[in-house]
């Protein structure tokens, strides 16, 4: 059977860059963490597109109406003016907190609405390669209700620009049923997005904030021979990923998830884009995490759905776990002789010579 190719997005590949303005206050954020380099070294990757996640919420102020302080609009206004001059998008995401135990509010709306009334006036005739993603992994908010509020995000912020690409995304974490159920917004700049993690059980092996420190040695795909014992005393949490693994944790269920998208895009006339990806790399071997970016980017490609991977520097990015700690401390890890450059090739990406 012929696989079916989505609607392509106007760009293909690349990465988020995350922890610059995400966390903290605008105080506290750092305006040189990532530089005009930074973006370049994504081309020298072979990326056409950076996606910044930014904590808008927690960056302006309340009492203040939301207003975005200055000190961000200067990086935004630079980053705008990188993409234009090195012809790479770079996406504003509005992110927002996504531990296990945090809830989207139904007046996330009263948030969104003047954040985003801000950046469409703003940068209403930058170039093209500015694009918006009105808000990353509602959650915790009934479908219906988010359907209400990123309509009418939507539709106020076109009535602003009619420029630029809006990304939108279903509740429930992108699930594709939420998506699914998302309105037709009739426009012909809208792209829709979903993160793929899956199996959750093996990207996220160790990871504190999902409660799974003792989930670890988890293979990809799913084999009995390899898999490690349930821990002592067991969680509810615990012990239903080990009894979920065998099904959710194939090669099957991987292809049929991608697939779904691919035909949600040929059906709503529109392209889709797999916003993050990635897995969690201090738990897992080497030659695990390989095989899962191999699987995924070659199942998205196969689909010519675009993707921007989770994330640059971090645990689930592209350069080597031991470049990024020394001395007990995290480090920056250096451009190009830190890099992995056997999850570049698993991504499709640009390796270096070191």
């Amino acid at each position: 059977m012929a696989i079916k190719k989505a609607i392509p997005a106007p760009f293909n590949k690349g990465v988020n860059f995350t922890n610059w303005l995400e966390f903290r206050t605008a105080d506290r954020v750092d305006e040189n963490w990532f530089t005009k380099e930074d973006f370049m070294n994504v081309k020298k990757l072979g990326g056409d597109v950076v996606r910044l996640p930014i904590h808008f919420e927690t960056l302006c102020d309340k009492e203040n109406g939301y207003a975005v302080p200055e000190k961000i609009w200067k990086i935004l206004d630079n980053v705008a003016a990188w993409a234009e001059e090195l012809n790479i998008y770079v996406i504003f995401d509005f992110h927002n907190s996504t531990h296990i135990d945090s809830v989207t509010p139904d007046s996330v709306g009263d948030v969104l609405l003047p954040i985003w009334d801000q950046i469409s006036k703003r940068y209403k005739d930058a170039s093209d390669y500015i694009v918006y993603e009105l808000m990353n992994e509602p959650h915790g908010i009934e479908i219906e209700r988010w359907n209400e509020i990123i309509f009418k995000l939507f539709n106020h912020v076109r009535s602003i620009d009619s420029k630029h690409y809006i990304i939108v995304g279903g509740a429930d974490w992108n699930s594709f049923k939420a998506m699914s159920m998302l309105p037709d917004f009739k426009d012909d700049k809208v792209i829709y997005t979903f993160h793929f993690y899956d199996p959750h059980t093996f990207t996220h092996q160790g990871a504190s904030w999902c409660h799974m420190e003792r989930v670890v040695g988890i293979p990809f795909p799913y084999d009995p021979r390899k898999m490690p014992k349930l821990p002592e005393n067991p969680t509810e949490d615990e012990r239903r990923r080990f009894e979920n693994y065998p099904e959710c944790g194939t090669l099957e269920e991987t292809v049929k998830f991608f697939d779904q998208y691919s035909k949600f895009s040929i059906d709503r006339n529109a392209p889709i884009y797999c916003g993050e990806f990635g897995a969690f790399g201090p738990f897992m071997s080497k030659e695990q995490r390989v095989t899962w970016y191999k699987i995924v980017v070659d199942l998205l490609e196969e689909r010519s759905i675009s993707r921007t991977s989770w994330d640059y520097f971090g645990p689930f990015g592209v350069f080597e776990m031991g470049s990024m700690f020394k001395d007990g401390k995290w480090c920056r890890p250096q451009f190009p002789e830190d890099l992995n450059n056997e999850v570049l090739q698993a991504m499709r990406l640009e390796t270096f010579n070191k």
